[in-house]
């Protein structure tokens, strides 16, 4: 599936997402994100990710939901199947975890669900957190973007 093709829409407030193509960071386009312009939530999609990194990474992701998650009152924003929610964490270098975040993904097909306040717990939003949503998912792509680097624990 070919990302822009079609309007996604936010799984929690129908906010029409705005497409990694229409961003205007690199990072959304390398890793195929979509973003909520109200909310500041992330839709992750393999097959829209242009890194091979990220691709594999988010294929690597997907394959604790094919079988395992708890089902969840949230319909995949891609191929409307029912998403599950499992935890994650991921290995920095000196061995140790990251906080577990909590992360919603598709058994179908290769899309996640972010909701802002998963990737805030690794890092807080500057001064009183009151950004604009569209600064904070900037500013939270960029984080994902370090942790695809790492390696992915199921936890």
């Amino acid at each position: 599936m070919e990302s822009g093709k079609e309007d996604h829409f936010c799984p929690r407030d129908g906010a029409r997402l705005v497409p990694p193509e229409e961003s205007d960071r690199s990072a959304f386009t390398r890793n195929g994100i979509f973003h909520c312009d109200t909310c500041a939530g992330m839709l992750l999609n393999a097959e829209a990710a242009e890194s091979v990194i990220c691709a594999e990474k988010l294929g690597q992701m997907h394959e604790g939901f094919t079988d395992e998650g708890t089902p969840i009152a949230l319909d995949c924003p891609f191929c409307e199947a029912q998403m599950r929610v499992r935890n994650f964490a991921f290995q920095r270098l000196d061995g140790s975890l990251t906080e577990p975040i909590e992360i919603d993904g598709c058994p179908d097909c290769t899309s996640f669900w972010l909701d802002s306040g998963e990737l805030q717990r690794l890092s807080p939003p500057e001064g009183n957190g009151a950004r604009p949503a569209r600064m904070e998912a900037n500013a939270l792509a960029v984080v994902l973007e370090i942790l695809f680097q790492l390696p992915v624990v199921l936890l």
